[in-house]
């Protein structure tokens, strides 16, 4: 079995990958930069996807750069500014929890985009297995998940389509819609086509499909 193809290693990985690196600096995160380099080179169609999907989260960025450079206490970046300067320490922890944020992002995009989603819900049932210990059926929580997410793209179909055709859009008009979706979607949920979903039986990976998530724990260890 080829090397980081079992859906329940890609889930655990990523598990791995967001807490290590929220633990790197420069450094760290450059190295983790190159496997992506990789799927950006490999999957181009998938990549465009991941950087529209980083794009709509600018504002949020930009209230991290904000809070960053004039909250974070250091030395002013421009001292002639006085109280109205950046912190040069600010700029720096920024930039670099921007960057770590779309590193997150974007395998995380790489992941839903690549998974086909039957084989996404196997692997969450499956590392969801060993609650079975503890009385908590993972097959019934993975038919939920596969529900849900076959409702939410035409539940957003029908967002798009009323939104549109507000006339005047206004703010207010767009909540009371939304509640009024949410709660369609809750009461009437039989009115929605679930397509039938084959989930795949789970099944253990291999000894190379570990490698991965080891060699992320080794360096999640070491960075402690």
């Amino acid at each position: 079995m080829p090397v980081f193809r079992h859906s329940a290693i890609r889930i655990l990985s990523l598990a791995l990958l967001t807490v290590l690196i929220n633990k790197q600096a420069w450094t760290g995160l450059l190295i983790l930069l190159l496997p992506l380099a990789v799927l950006f080179y490999r999957f181009p169609h998938a990549g465009l996807q991941v950087l529209q999907m980083s794009s709509r989260l600018r504002w949020f960025f930009l209230s991290i750069l904000l809070l960053y450079c004039w909250y974070y206490p250091g030395t002013p970046l421009l001292p002639w500014m006085g109280d109205f300067s950046p912190i040069k320490e600010g700029v720096d922890e920024a930039a670099l929890r921007i960057s770590s944020l779309l590193l997150i992002i974007s395998y995380c995009g790489f992941l839903l985009l690549l998974t086909p989603r039957n084989e996404l819900i196997a692997g969450i049932q499956y590392l969801l297995s060993p609650l079975k210990l503890f009385g908590i059926d993972s097959s019934s929580f993975a038919l939920r998940l596969a529900l849900v997410l076959a409702i939410v793209p035409q539940l957003n179909e029908r967002r798009l389509a009323r939104v549109q055709s507000m006339p005047g859009k206004s703010l207010s008009m767009v909540v009371d819609k939304a509640s009024e979706l949410v709660r369609e979607a809750a009461e009437q949920s039989v009115d929605y086509e679930i397509e039938t979903i084959q989930v795949p039986e789970p099944v253990a990976p291999g000894v190379f499909d570990l490698l991965v998530p080891a060699l992320l724990l080794a360096w999640l260890v070491y960075s402690y």
